[in-house]
């Protein structure tokens, strides 16, 4: 992974850890996929470290454990303006179904998936 640096003032008081997991929230969203290995050595981090604040994104929804060994972004960075990423192709593809669905039975859809404990409304459609 090739580091960027954007020239920006520091502010007077940083906070490391939190700007630890905003660099780890940036990489999930510009490369789709990071690995815990990689994720220490771009923060200059130890594995350990690097394992925890992917455990704090993963309890926050911004990033979720892959199926082999790595974390991609969560729900939670899918949620962009506009309906960008993940949540906005969500919401495209069954939409036409969900217009159908509503116009058959005469009454409003809801598409909605569970986070965690939570559900999350992505889109509706009146019938």
């Amino acid at each position: 992974m090739q580091k960027v640096r954007v020239s920006r003032k520091i502010p007077q008081y940083p906070i490391e850890s939190v700007d630890h997991a905003l660099q780890l929230i940036e990489l999930l969203g510009d490369h789709g996929s990071v690995r815990l290995k990689d994720a220490a050595a771009e923060l200059e981090v130890s594995p350990s470290t690097a394992h925890r604040l992917l455990a704090m994104l993963i309890y926050r929804g911004f990033a979720e454990r892959a199926t082999g060994r790595g974390y991609i972004p969560g729900p939670a960075l899918g949620a962009g303006p506009a309906g960008h990423g993940r949540i906005g192709e969500l919401r495209a593809v069954p939409h036409p179904l969900l217009e159908e669905l509503a116009a058959t039975v005469k009454e409003t859809v809801n598409l909605m998936v569970r986070v965690g404990g939570e559900v999350r409304l992505l889109s509706t459609v009146e019938g």
